[in-house]
């Protein structure tokens, strides 16, 4: 028997108007859901924004448990039984769909499950989605960079060291899940005087949006800042 294909599926970041007709065609097709949690019977907001715009009535939903620490060695993890339930739905030939928040490429849990996959000679293939500094620049009209200029994304578990050596270096910084770091990020930025050229994108897309100057102290966990030395437009 012919062994099914894995998806995995960038739903976008929060609102489901944003998803793409491709990721909906693909999940209404899909025979099986996988659905990443942080805890098992725990909500998922990737499903959630996709289930607005997809029917998937159709599919088996089988949760997989990510528990979203950075020390996390995910691959390790996912050599054991969480991956087993994925290994017989596509030995038995069928269509096996993962969603995931925003974009595949872009610090995705599901890239992770996709490498091992594709190592096992699954075959494997990615549909991209809006991720949320894609969408929060749109919603606040900011370029994330244009003319020459040069753009760095950085994740959130970082040093102050390398945001000041990344500061150096870029025209353009893009810090995301950022929400830890801001009690020391907005002394940093103000030393600098970079404080009004940053703009913050938080829960983009979900019902307690904001896009606008920076908070201080501890915020929440989908939280991006976007530093443009240049100025905001």
């Amino acid at each position: 028997m012919k062994k099914g294909i894995f998806y995995a599926v960038g739903v976008g970041s929060g609102d489901p108007m944003d998803m793409t007709l491709k990721a909906r065609d693909i999940l209404e097709k899909a025979d099986v859901i996988i659905i990443p949690v942080k805890k098992k019977g725990k909500c998922s907001i990737a499903y959630q924004i996709a289930v607005q715009a997809a029917n998937m009535e159709q599919a088996e939903k089988i949760e997989m448990v990510f528990p979203m620490k950075p020390k996390t060695d995910y691959r390790v993890n996912l050599r054991n039984e969480a991956m087993q339930s994925i290994y017989q739905a596509l030995d038995a030939g069928k269509t096996v769909a993962m969603v995931t928040l925003g974009d595949v490429s872009v610090y995705s849990t599901a890239t992770y499950v996709r490498q091992i996959l594709k190592m096992n000679g699954y075959e494997t293939k990615v549909v991209a989605g809006i991720p949320s500094f894609c969408s929060g620049a749109a919603k606040a009209q900011q370029s994330l960079c244009e003319n020459g200029e040069s753009l760095m994304v950085m994740p959130g578990v970082i040093s102050k060291e390398s945001v000041d050596s990344t500061l150096e270096r870029f025209d353009n910084i893009l810090i995301m899940k950022a929400g830890k770091a801001m009690k020391w990020l907005i002394p940093l930025l103000e030393s600098r005087g970079l404080l009004n050229n940053t703009i913050m994108f938080q829960n983009v897309g979900m019902q307690n949006e904001y896009i606008g100057t920076p908070k201080n102290g501890e915020q929440s966990y989908f939280t991006t800042l976007l530093i443009k030395k240049g100025g905001l437009l």
